[in-house]
C-alpha cells in the first residue's frame, strides 16, 4: 500500500470532516418539519404554519401568527377548509369541507398574537376525507387609518 504525503491525509480528513458536518439528521419526532406560509397584509402579515403532510382520521394542529405594523388587525374572524376541483361544464370549482371553531385575536399596532386552529380531517357530516389536498381559507379584519376591510390569507393542507 503507497504512503501519501502528510498534505494529502490533512486535505482528505477535512473534506470527511466537511462532508460529514453539512449533512441534516433525520427529523425526530420533537423537530418535525413546518413551512410557514406568509400573506402580506396591508399593515401587517398573518403566517400559517403548516406541515408537509397530516394524518387521516387525526387532529391536524395548524398555528397561526399575526403581526401588526399600524392599525389592527383582528382574526382569524372565520376558517374554512374547501376542497377543490372540477365542477359541471368543466369548470373548477371549491366546495366547502368544514368550518373550523375560531377565537379571534385583536391586535394592535406593533403587536402580535398566536391562535391555534385545530381540524379533525372531517367533514361538514363527521365523515372522515378522502386524502388528497385541502385548501384552508382564513378571513381576517383589518383597520388601518380610517378603512376598515376584510382580507383573506391560506395555505394547502395534504392529507395522507
Amino acid at each position: 500500500m503507497p504512503k501519501l504525503p502528510p498534505q494529502t491525509l490533512l486535505v482528505l480528513a477535512v473534506t470527511i470532516l466537511v462532508a460529514g458536518c453539512g449533512a441534516d439528521p433525520a427529523p425526530t419526532a420533537r423537530q418535525a418539519t413546518v413551512f410557514v406560509v406568509p400573506t402580506d397584509l396591508p399593515n401587517g402579515r398573518v403566517e400559517i404554519a403548516v406541515s408537509p403532510s397530516y394524518a387521516l382520521g387525526a387532529v391536524a394542529t395548524i398555528p397561526v401568527a399575526i403581526v401588526v405594523t399600524r392599525g389592527s388587525v383582528t382574526g382569524p374572524v372565520t376558517a374554512r377548509v374547501l376542497a377543490s376541483g372540477i365542477g359541471g361544464g368543466g369548470a373548477p370549482a371549491e366546495v366547502l369541507v368544514r368550518e373550523l371553531a375560531v377565537t379571534p385575536a385583536v391586535v394592535g399596532a406593533a403587536g402580535r398574537a398566536s391562535r391555534t386552529l385545530t381540524w379533525d380531517t372531517r367533514d361538514l357530516h363527521g365523515a372522515v376525507v378522502p386524502a388528497g389536498a385541502y385548501t384552508l381559507v382564513l378571513e381576517l379584519r383589518s383597520d388601518d387609518a380610517g378603512t376598515s376591510r376584510t382580507l383573506t390569507a391560506g395555505a394547502t393542507l395534504e392529507l395522507r
